[in-house]
């Protein structure tokens, strides 16, 4: 009866939180006579691109097909009344009295040429225009580029700054350019409502929010050391990082979802919840951090001018997770829900004016994102073409991981993006995989506790945290020796983490009982917790054991492994191996 009543106070919650978002005090047009600040969003990125101004890890782009009959006249009238319609498609940006200021270009004239190409071009083509670096100063901030496939199939591709735009209004963009394209088509006059506002008003209203109560929530969230994730890389990290990324997909089956789905009613949470708590526990897996701080983007788009305004809208919450007390999946999500409810509440400040009060370092901010895709739906049709939305590669990564989860159909598609610089194709593969294998063990009991899921299938993971480095003292050969023996693997290296190779509760205690014998001294368990690889546990040895005799241990391990191989022997004659 209680986790009922809490489930329906949690909704009633939300609902209420809404309803007092969409009655807020309005956004009213203001003065073009000032200058006009940037929004807090905007100044976050304009502080990133005055450090790096060949930076493109802000070039958003979006690659769409159209096949039929494409009058280009029309297509290039229907982009002119976009550009109209939103102010923000007409800005640049400069510094006026040391501050950096938005300047509306009362217009924007724009002229579609059409390039003839081949299907196989089309990725190069697309991955050369996101590289292309933007001009704050200078604009335009967006590029349009018509290529011809055949006489009925073209590639649209559309590139922007993030200073102006979002997933969110390019998702508007394209409803409106179909909606558009069809009036003009049929020679009506545009059908679009007018919009209340334009991006420059709710850049003015934002700094004039009184947000002091929502800063005292931010602020006794994030109090205390905030914690680093510390994440295993096959690579070092650069002083300046490149942004070079890639992406890694993999897609959940409807059974898997269906499933998933059916966790989130029985729990009184959303699926949201769900994937992300999974991510904190996979991310917990790798780390072994029971503090973790990831970032999620929200549409920010609370107040009901915002709805149709193409603009940069998109915030980024911290959200802090304890995972302290060895927790079931169900006792986890029910903290990451209460987290989650609480920041809804707390939204309306900007990530930057969070940074500026509390001092958030950069590293934090830039570890890892979670997403769940909410974006309006894109047409598919625009009069009689056909609109195909087709995902090429960024070649950027702003973040060391960024998993977006995206419904597709029944099904979810998991897309991993990554720097290059940190991890290989293959650790990233094997991530997503260990992702798959943690929800599918999470649906079937969701009571599991932490310490029954920190471990994954073994599967020559060896080389997660780095490429094999052979035992190079008496000691870690002999601790070497013994997890090989008990995790069944030819050989392990020193760096790779016990967990990670697939460790689990039967075999930690295996291994400190074996530990104990060979080195004659008692080795609780939470020790391999403290020091999980193989250098790790020799150095907390060599502590324990000033001027030990390895070569008795070593006389006892040798004999330990003959017995073993004789046993195995004997065994493959029996069954006739």
């Amino acid at each position: 009866m209680t986790s009922t009543t809490n489930k329906t106070s949690d909704f009633w919650k939300a609902v209420r939180n809404n309803v007092k978002l969409q009655h807020q005090t309005a956004i009213k047009p203001t003065s073009r006579d000032k200058n006009i600040p940037l929004s807090f969003g905007q100044e976050r990125i304009w502080s990133v691109e005055q450090l790096q101004t060949d930076n493109v890890a802000h070039n958003l782009r979006a690659v769409f097909q159209l096949t039929g009959k494409l009058d280009i006249a029309i297509l290039e009238q229907s982009f002119q009344k976009i550009i109209q319609r939103h102010e923000i498609l007409r800005t640049t940006f400069t510094v006026i009295d040391e501050k950096p200021v938005q300047i509306i270009a009362p217009e924007l004239i724009i002229k579609l040429s059409v390039e003839e190409i081949q299907q196989a071009d089309i990725k190069n083509l697309a991955t050369k225009e996101a590289q292309q670096v933007f001009d704050l100063t200078k604009g335009p901030l967006l590029r349009i580029k018509l290529l011809r496939l055949a006489k009925d199939k073209h590639i649209l591709l559309l590139t922007t700054h993030h200073m102006i735009n979002d997933r969110w209004s390019t998702s508007l963009f394209i409803r409106e350019l179909a909606t558009l394209y069809v009036a003009f088509s049929a020679n009506k006059p545009a059908s679009l409502p007018k919009l209340p506002i334009q991006y420059a008003d709710f850049a003015q209203f934002q700094r004039l929010q009184k947000l002091d109560s929502q800063l005292d929530y931010w602020r006794q969230l994030l109090k205390g050391k905030l914690p680093v994730l510390q994440l295993p890389t096959d690579f070092k990290s650069q002083i300046i990082p490149t942004y070079q990324g890639a992406t890694q997909y993999l897609t959940l089956s409807n059974s898997l979802v269906t499933s998933l789905k059916y966790l989130a009613k029985q729990e009184g949470i959303s699926l949201y919840v769900v994937l992300l708590t999974a991510f904190k526990i996979l991310l917990y897996q790798y780390s072994q951090q029971e503090d973790i701080i990831i970032c999620s983007p929200i549409a920010g788009r609370y107040r009901i001018e915002t709805k149709k305004l193409i603009g940069y809208f998109s915030n980024l919450v911290l959200i802090r997770t304890n995972l302290v007390g060895n927790p079931s999946f169900k006792e986890l999500a029910k903290r990451v829900s209460q987290v989650t409810l609480d920041i809804n509440q707390n939204q309306d400040l900007p990530l930057q004016k969070l940074v500026n009060s509390l001092n958030i370092s950069s590293q934090i901010l830039s570890r890892a994102l979670f997403a769940l895709q909410n974006v309006p739906n894109q047409p598919n049709k625009m009069a009689d073409i056909d609109i195909i939305s087709l995902d090429i590669e960024e070649g950027v990564a702003n973040f060391d991981l960024f998993l977006s989860m995206k419904p597709k159909g029944e099904e979810i598609i998991s897309i991993l993006r990554y720097k290059t610089e940190l991890f290989k194709q293959a650790t990233i593969i094997r991530l997503l995989a260990n992702f798959q294998t943690l929800l599918e063990k999470l649906v079937k009991n969701p009571n599991i506790q932490l310490i029954d899921l920190a471990y994954f299938k073994t599967v020559q993971l060896t080389d997660i945290i780095a490429d094999y480095v052979a035992p190079r003292k008496e000691s870690e050969q002999i601790i070497a020796n013994v997890w090989q023996e008990i995790l069944q693997q030819d050989k392990i290296g020193i760096y790779a983490n016990f967990f990670d190779i697939g460790g689990r509760s039967l075999a930690m205690v295996a291994v400190c009982d074996k530990l104990q014998k060979l080195f004659n001294r008692e080795i609780a368990v939470v020790e391999l917790f403290k020091s999980p690889t193989i250098s790790g546990m020799a150095q907390y040895l060599s502590k324990q054991q000033a001027g030990q005799d390895f070569s008795k241990i070593r006389n006892r391990t040798a004999k330990q492994k003959m017995a073993n191989q004789k046993r195995m022997m004997k065994f493959r004659k029996r069954v006739k191996i």
